[in-house]
């Protein structure tokens, strides 16, 4: 395991190489472009899934923020981190793809079951296993998983964002802050109100209850 110096350096290293890849795409390269997908696809994905608890539109939502990155990169001004510049146009896709849906009735059409797709779920698939859990563990924690990815979809839409952004995603208060449009002091009261929500419906499941008996 790196200690937090060579962790630093990691993160200075990976910083400089996403910077030279804006910088490449900036002046047109489509390597560079693609580069970048590669590099963010999976949290924009996972956040467009958490938005709206449906695979199929979460992969057409990912692909259409990438569309839109190729054709704003150029107004990237390096102002903020390259990823804030991304997620903070991710959100604001997310809310007018929801607006829309929710315009057509989607979320109804959509049960709340689909947010757990079994081994197909974000949440699931990037899940790392540990080669010793008993079978036991291992289910529980799967159950767990789909509770937690349930009662975050439950969530009204400024909670849910800061909790995916924050719990799953690992963004700093400011970076959530900048990429909602939000103070951070705002950003806290929502993350601490979107974890009571999930801690309720956790110990409303007794998973708590199992976690600390």
């Amino acid at each position: 395991m790196s200690n937090p110096h060579e962790q630093s350096q990691e993160r200075a290293a990976e910083e400089a190489r996403v910077n030279d890849l804006v910088h490449q795409a900036q002046e047109g390269s489509m390597e560079a472009v693609d580069e970048l997908v590669r590099t963010y696809q999976t949290p924009i994905f996972n956040l467009a899934y958490r938005m709206v608890n449906q695979r199929e539109e979460a992969c057409d939502l990912t692909q259409e923020i990438f569309i839109k990155v190729a054709r704003a990169i150029r107004s990237f001004k390096g102002r903020s981190r390259f990823s804030t510049w991304l997620q903070a146009l991710a959100i604001n896709t997310c809310r007018s793809r929801r607006q829309r849906l929710r315009r057509i009735g989607f979320f109804e059409a959509v049960s709340l079951d689909a947010v757990s797709d079994g081994a197909d779920s974000p949440s699931h698939r990037h899940e790392p296993v540990d080669a010793g859990d008993r079978p036991e563990t291992a289910l529980e924690r799967h159950e767990t998983q789909e509770i937690v990815g349930r009662a975050i979809a439950t969530l009204a839409e400024e909670f849910r964002e800061v909790i995916v952004m924050r719990d799953i995603q690992g963004l700093s208060y400011e970076e959530i802050a900048q990429a909602t449009g939000c103070q951070a002091g705002t950003v806290k009261s929502r993350l601490w109100r979107a974890r009571a929500k999930v801690r309720d419906e956790l110990l409303r499941e007794g998973v708590l209850c199992r976690a600390n008996g």
